[in-house]
């Protein structure tokens, strides 16, 4: 390799990395215009008390925003009792406004899960920053409601009542 071609080569790399810079910062103000990284509260469209679930029964739950949502939301469940903490994997579907369904059998959501006492928990937000860790969760249960990138919504159950 000659001096010349070194020197082209440096050159097409200190041009390449201040472009991949405005590229990514271009990005980056494009998706925060388009989708804000918080969204709105969530709530339960009926908050019915405790609900008992028996086996056999269909449990239904709707959790809808309070105010309009721009861009993409899922939804991460979550079952808690105290201070313990499970990962729980139901079917939630999404609707275009931004409200979570879920349905179906309780024998098939509640799968393995212990009689008793639960909070269904089921945090709403943008599919990137849902929690994933147990004590995200705890947390997120005892804090106030301020801009966040997802919202914990709760329903409290009895199983096997």
């Amino acid at each position: 390799m000659n001096r010349g071609e070194t020197r082209r080569r440096s050159v097409v790399a200190l041009l390449l990395v201040p472009a991949a810079i405005l590229v990514t910062a271009t990005l980056l103000v494009l998706r925060l215009r388009m989708e804000p990284p918080t969204v709105p509260t969530y709530a339960l469209a009926a908050d019915a008390g405790t609900v008992v679930l028996r086996a056999g029964e269909r449990f239904h739950l709707v959790v809808e925003p309070a105010g309009m949502v721009t861009g993409a939301v899922a939804a991460r469940g979550f079952l808690v009792r105290g201070d313990e903490v499970q990962a729980w994997d139901p079917p939630f579907t999404v609707d275009r406004d931004g409200s979570i369904h879920l349905d179906g059998p309780v024998d098939t959501l509640f799968a393995g899960v212990a009689p008793g006492p639960w909070e269904v928990a089921v945090a709403v937000g943008r599919p990137e920053t849902l929690p994933t860790a147990p004590r995200d969760v705890l947390r997120a249960r005892d804090a106030s409601a301020g801009d966040a990138a997802w919202r914990l919504v709760r329903e409290h159950v009895v199983l096997g009542g």
